[in-house]
């Protein structure tokens, strides 16, 4: 009976030689941090292996905390960062176990969305922290990425040097702390002004990535800087240009003309604004890391 109700398409089960009784198992902790004590993973939260949700779950905790206290231990966030671990996991959680319980007792096809959106849930492709403490003010078409999403990887990125197409994940990969992304014809203004904006600390002032538009016409300060290696260190005053050649950039970010895109080092996105707007924007994160409540652009 119990293979019938939760086997995705009709199954016999023949010659059993063993059998045990699984008894279904959920709880989450009250909060995610008492002061100098933090948990994660199973510590924190656990439900039936439905979806095989557990370790995914578990890492990203460990993951959405680890560049937090990076950056309080080493002087360049204030405490209250930490409050924001409990503050963006805690409802993913909740999710999650209400997820897996519910799936226990009626099967993955009791979900009412539809396959492909079950699929990336079950990936946990759908994280994000949409209105929490650190994400920005949206900007840009609705269904657009949003700042507390994750930021999309992309295909089809060329240089001067390159002798195939990057990946926007190939491109930040090793980068341990923020990176500022600006995507528009002209952004050099942009770029060095986020550098006073970050206020000068190396953890906090992001590595700056340009994308250049697959249409934008190469000027030799294009080409100059699109042949550059890239950057390495986490310096504001860092620039790596690449030209959007397949267009998925423009495709899966969907700026709205000249656009900024500021990465947290979990990947997610922390603001999504006018490229116009990068020293405010920029400046507008930074406090919130200390916890100064500032008006955002």
């Amino acid at each position: 009976a119990v293979v019938d109700r939760l086997a995705p398409r009709p199954a016999v089960v023949s010659r059993m030689r063993w059998s045990s009784v699984f008894r279904i198992s959920h709880r989450i902790v009250d909060r995610y941090g008492d002061g100098r004590v933090f948990v994660a993973g199973d510590a924190a939260h656990i439900h039936p292996p439905t979806g095989a949700q557990g370790m995914n779950t578990g890492i990203q905790d460990a993951c959405n905390l680890a560049w937090k206290l990076a950056l309080v231990l080493g002087g360049e966030a204030g405490p209250a960062l930490l409050a924001c671990y409990d503050a963006e996991r805690r409802p993913i959680g909740e999710e999650v176990v209400g997820r897996t319980v519910r799936h226990a007792h009626q099967g993955v096809q009791a979900d009412p969305d539809d396959p492909g959106t079950v699929m990336l849930r079950e990936a946990q492709l759908l994280v994000n922290y949409r209105g929490g403490p650190l994400a920005g003010p949206p900007y840009g078409p609705p269904d657009a990425p949003q700042p507390g999403d994750r930021a999309p990887d992309c295909g089809g990125l060329t240089t001067a040097l390159a002798t195939f197409p990057l990946r926007l994940l190939d491109v930040l990969r090793g980068r341990t702390g923020h990176v500022l992304i600006l995507y528009g014809p002209d952004t050099t203004g942009p770029a060095e002004a986020s550098a006073a904006a970050a206020g000068g600390a190396a953890g906090t002032a992001p590595v700056t990535v340009t994308v250049l538009p697959r249409e934008a016409p190469r000027s030799d300060a294009d080409a100059a800087a699109a042949s550059a290696p890239p950057v390495t260190a986490p310096a504001a005053s860092s620039v790596a240009a690449y030209r959007d050649a397949a267009g998925e950039f423009a495709r899966l970010y969907r700026p709205d003309g000249p656009t900024g895109f500021l990465v947290r080092p979990d990947g997610h996105l922390a603001a999504r604004f006018p490229l116009g707007d990068t020293a405010q924007a920029v400046a507008a994160y930074h406090a919130a890391l200390w916890g100064v409540a500032v008006a955002r652009p």
